[in-house]
């Protein structure tokens, strides 16, 4: 597997590698305070993408402007499992336990510590406006309309297609265009049996969340895909690839974001703990740039090669002004990715679990 260059800058890179060497005391805890200005005062002045007639390549997008110094390593409370739980006889009692009742007993214990977002406005179970509402943003410039047919792309591989799984509102495809691999997600953009407008309202969500990344130098920094632009593919009555839109009354909505090769889903037998602090890296500058992604599981992160994580799949994504987005809502996401890492994820890799032995997250 040949390693892909990432586009993160050198001095971001540095920080965050730096970080993930040093060891994080046990009794560290994120300050209040010091964690409030962490997702809220950037990207107020940015410049626009460049405008183009064809797709945009990467040095036209773009960069963030100059961030505060990041520390990964507050996202760990120890860099290593706490020993006194490493007896083989510990471990192998637990693995007898999981067997028998498909839960992991450790997930209790304190094995990489105590979540540290769990001080952060600790009592606070919904968002108090004095303290949790977000200074406002300037709004992004609307993502690029693309002028492209459907004739112009070949199909490389069907990444989900939502009759096979039998949903009704987006498929993905690998796809090549004008020699050049990309991801092409499509939307319904009529209503689904039922009455549900979940491709519709799934689209505008994931379009307005790169409308912020973009703006923002997210998608820059590689923190997550590009994303090219969007149109509405209309496709032959005839089968083909998209025969599953062909009976549609209305085109699908389309975007077309980067593929990253050789990059392969965050799971059990892959995470380190560089690679969740990497995760809640990528994740600080989604917030930074007023962006709640809402569903940040192992599968909407990618692991590259070079160690760096990728978030995708902003569908579900809330964006400001909405007011699911604010710093209680945001610090409920880090807390929730630490849990997903330390207290499940990096866990039952100490027990040796297998992703085939594990239910999900």
């Amino acid at each position: 597997m040949s390693t892909q260059p990432t586009r993160r800058s050198p001095r971001i890179l540095a920080l965050s590698t730096i970080a993930n060497r040093q060891p994080a005391s046990p009794s560290r805890v994120i300050a209040p305070a010091k964690h409030s200005k962490s997702s809220s005062t950037r990207c107020s002045k940015r410049k626009p993408p460049v405008k183009d007639t064809d797709v945009p390549s990467t040095k036209d997008l773009p960069r963030p402007s100059k961030r505060r110094r990041l520390d990964a390593s507050i996202y760990t409370v120890r860099s290593e499992p706490d020993p006194q739980y490493l007896a083989p006889s510990a471990i192998a009692k637990a693995r007898k336990e999981y067997l028998a009742s498909r839960y992991n007993p450790f997930y209790h214990l304190p094995i990489w510590g105590k979540n540290p977002y769990y001080e952060i406005w600790k009592g606070h179970e919904f968002p108090d406006p004095k303290i949790h509402t977000l200074p406002p943003m300037d709004p992004p410039p609307p993502l690029k309309r693309l002028s492209v047919r459907y004739s112009e792309f070949t199909n490389v591989e069907v990444i989900r297609d939502s009759d096979e799984e039998g949903e009704h509102d987006t498929s993905i495809f690998r796809t090549s265009y004008r020699g050049k691999v990309y991801i092409l997600k499509l939307f319904r953009s009529c209503a689904a049996p039922g009455g549900s407008e979940w491709g519709p309202q799934k689209f505008y969500k994931e379009k307005r969340a790169y409308e912020y990344l973009l703006h923002g130098g997210v998608c820059a920094e590689g923190f997550v895909p590009m994303c090219y632009g969007w149109f509405q593919a209309r496709v032959p009555k005839k089968f083909g690839w998209l025969g599953s839109f062909a009976s549609d009354e209305t085109p699908p909505y389309a975007l077309l974001i980067e593929y990253i090769p050789d990059a392969v889903p965050l799971s059990v037998s892959n995470i380190s703990v560089s690679a969740a602090e990497q995760l809640h890296l990528a994740a600080e500058y989604v917030h930074g740039a007023g962006v709640l992604h809402n569903d940040i599981y192992p599968r909407n992160a990618l692991l590259r090669p070079d160690g760096t994580v990728v978030i995708i799949d902003f569908d579900r994504a809330s964006t400001l002004p909405h007011a699911d987005v604010n710093r209680l809502s945001l610090k409920f996401e880090m807390q929730h990715c630490w849990a997903m890492c330390f207290t499940r994820m990096l866990t039952d890799q100490l027990m040796g679990l297998t992703p085939e032995q594990i239910r999900g997250y």
